[in-house]
């Protein structure tokens, strides 16, 4: 695989990997789920290796969709890497991030304890409760949408049923399929386009 000079240290797609220890913002997509972390290793000979990475998605459990966030070692070989990409975020992007999150105690806000399933876009075994927080304030959003992902640090649910993110990390491709990272202070999304969305508890937030 060929280096990339950016912020791109693996990417199945375009046939990117940098060789390398890392440590700083990092997020990696698997399938449909999402790794964070603040380290990862890289190497042509050894794989991909992560150490207490956050994993967030849905799991089904008896033909159920169940939300889920755990942390865990995580290691492929090199010649079977599961992963679709990983990321690092530039710094002042995450300074951008930092400097537009809510207090934690900000009095309309809430705060889930525990993981929980918002929004999954399935026709069988869908999850939608849009509806049923519309107005309220969410902490702790992550979100998968059409080509890309969105770590929030609040969601509000609009009049016509579509998530408004506030305080936004948006990665994802664009038409051409190259990786882009940006901070977006709002930024207002059709549901049609929602894969799925999930709020972080905050006991997770603890670890």
């Amino acid at each position: 695989m060929t280096n990339s000079p950016n912020f791109i240290l693996y990417d199945s797609l375009r046939n990117i990997q940098t060789n390398g220890k890392f440590t700083g913002a990092i997020i990696s997509k698997w399938q449909d789920k999402i790794i964070f972390s603040d380290n990862i290793f890289v190497s042509e000979l050894e794989g991909i290796s992560i150490s207490e990475g956050l994993m967030v998605g849905f799991e089904k459990i008896e033909k159920k969709f169940t939300p889920f966030s755990r942390t865990n070692n995580f290691k492929w070989n090199s010649n079977e890497i599961p992963l679709e990409y990983s990321v690092l975020i530039p710094e002042n992007t995450m300074e951008q991030y930092d400097q537009g999150q809510f207090s934690n105690d900000f009095p309309f806000t809430l705060n889930l304890l525990h993981t929980a399933g918002l929004y999954i876009n399935d026709l069988k075994c869908g999850i939608n409760h849009l509806d049923f927080f519309k107005g309220e304030i969410l902490k702790n959003p992550i979100s998968m949408i059409r080509n890309g992902i969105i770590v929030a640090d609040r969601v509000v649910i609009d009049d016509n049923g579509d998530p408004v993110f506030y305080d936004c990390l948006i990665v994802g491709r664009d038409k051409s399929d190259e990786l882009k990272i940006s901070y977006e202070p709002i930024i207002n999304v059709d549901d049609k386009v929602v894969e799925y969305i999930i709020i972080l508890g905050i006991e997770e937030l603890k670890i």
